[in-house]
């Protein structure tokens, strides 16, 4: 098991072959070119990372925007939506506090 790997890819790799293969496979599969490029994918995976509160997501997830093209600009635009969709969502739970 490679200590450079990233976490979740340590963890399949010490379950089994299998899991880590098909793990792999799923990424792949969904982060491949389609209707939306590999970048764009990249930068909402990013901004899930953000909103989800991952260090380690976001990290890689950094590193992943910037291979496939991405700008810092866009990057921190990014962050910022998902900042605001976090936001949200607590002033959301914070409005039961209204409910009788």
């Amino acid at each position: 098991m490679e200590k450079d790997n990233p976490r979740p890819y340590r963890f399949t790799e010490a379950v089994s072959k299998e899991l880590d293969a098909a793990f792999k496979n799923l990424a792949s599969e969904i982060m491949k070119e389609g209707a939306l490029s590999s970048k764009e994918k990249s930068i909402i995976a990013l901004a899930c990372a953000v909103a989800v509160k991952c260090e380690h997501c976001i990290k890689a997830h950094k590193k992943s925007a910037l291979e496939a093209g991405a700008t810092t600009d866009e990057i921190l635009e990014a962050a910022a939506v998902a900042g605001q969709v976090r936001l949200g969502s607590g002033l959301t739970f914070a409005s039961f506090l209204l409910d009788d």
